[in-house]
């Protein structure tokens, strides 16, 4: 039953942050963009540490931009401590449930 417990929601956005959130550095990016980017900043910042030149935060944007990269990159991130800490939460549950 090891296989239910795969890292497969960290593939699936890395994968997500390919297709949908490429940032592009001499773009101008507004506040929506700001939430999206911010959304997907730990799969970027994923691949921004394999491949230098993926940005996981615009150098060219906006003050709204700011504001809202940093509100979503701080909800993504306590959603993924979240979710792991529930995850091994289940996992513990499930492995030590076997004892008798």
């Amino acid at each position: 039953m090891v296989f239910m417990f795969l890292p497969w929601r960290p593939i699936v956005a890395i994968v997500a942050a390919v297709l949908f959130v490429n940032i592009n550095g001499t773009e101008l990016y507004g506040w929506q963009a700001g939430l999206a980017h911010g959304l997907f900043f730990l799969p970027n910042l994923v691949r921004h540490l394999f491949d230098g030149d993926v940005l996981f935060k615009a150098t060219n944007c906006t003050t709204g931009y700011h504001v809202a990269w940093w509100i979503a990159t701080v909800g993504s991130c306590i959603g993924w401590l979240v979710d792991a800490t529930f995850s091994f939460m289940k996992v513990s549950a499930f492995v030590g449930s076997d004892k008798e």
